[in-house]
């Protein structure tokens, strides 16, 4: 059996992840951003050295979210968003033979409901598919 998984649709699998401090540094300092309330989202379009089409960082500042409890919490809640609504996202990319790097920043002072983290990561994908679209080849 194959060490290498298809990309199941409902799934965040380690590759998916942003880890490459590499690619991290260069999401923040090159990378393209737009804000989306409470989220700041900064990405890059780059090849990846896995086959996922798009790997993510959630980030929430100690700034504001002093408490770790807290800070876990909403990172659970943008993932549990992000896993669930990224299909569309993947496909453009896929579509396209792009992938990207992103990272999703929470700048909000308190705690998220699952609705409004949902709601606001949905915003966020059809953005980025939007820029997508604009990207020929």
């Amino acid at each position: 059996m194959s060490t290498q998984h298809p990309i199941n649709r409902h799934t965040f699998r380690k590759a998916e992840r942003l880890c490459s401090k590499k690619l991290i540094t260069d999401v923040f300092e090159k990378g393209n951003s737009f804000y989306i309330k409470p989220f700041k989202t900064l990405w890059i379009d780059t090849p990846l050295l896995t086959s996922v089409p798009a790997q993510l960082l959630i980030t929430v500042p100690k700034r504001y979210m002093r408490d770790s409890w807290q800070r876990n919490s909403i990172k659970r809640l943008i993932r549990e968003a992000y896993r669930l609504n990224k299909d569309p996202f993947y496909s453009i990319l896929q579509q396209k033979q792009k992938q990207c790097a992103l990272a999703i920043v929470y700048t909000g002072r308190k705690i998220i409901t699952a609705a409004e983290a949902e709601s606001a990561i949905i915003l966020i994908l059809c953005r980025l598919s939007e820029e997508y679209e604009k990207i020929t080849g």
